[in-house]
């Protein structure tokens, strides 16, 4: 992955380089993938600095054995579950949020946010 001091992108039709500005990440129109990533100089760790990262997109690729399958399958009926629970029933998922997160004093390097449909899913998947 090559670092680039000024990230750009190809026009559609005339092929010239736009700036798109350095804070650029993510990939556009599965052509170019942009990352930010910090870096080591010379290997000494007190010297590091922040670059952008610029490399062609790829197509990622998912594996399709029986177990991927069936865990997609599950998150899927998950959420479904999940759209159909009735506004007050997923209120109270979020009560369960916020009480947690309140709850996060007596642990809170081990605290980790999530949100009440985090909770719902793995309560459900877990069959909790």
């Amino acid at each position: 992955m090559p670092i680039v001091e000024n990230p750009t992108y190809p026009h559609k039709v005339t092929s010239a380089e736009i700036d798109i500005g350095i804070e650029a990440r993510g990939t556009i129109e599965e052509f170019r993938t942009y990352q930010m990533t910090t870096i080591i100089v010379d290997g000494d760790p007190s010297k590091r600095r922040r670059v952008q990262l610029q490399y062609p997109y790829h197509k990622p690729v998912q594996p399709d054995s029986d177990a991927q399958i069936a865990c997609r399958d599950a998150f899927t009926v998950a959420v479904a579950a999940w759209h159909l629970l009735d506004p007050e029933d997923q209120e109270a998922w979020n009560e369960i949020q916020r009480v947690e997160y309140l709850q996060r004093k007596d642990h809170p390097g081990s605290y980790k946010a999530r949100s009440g449909f985090n909770i719902f899913l793995s309560d459900y998947m877990t069959g909790a």
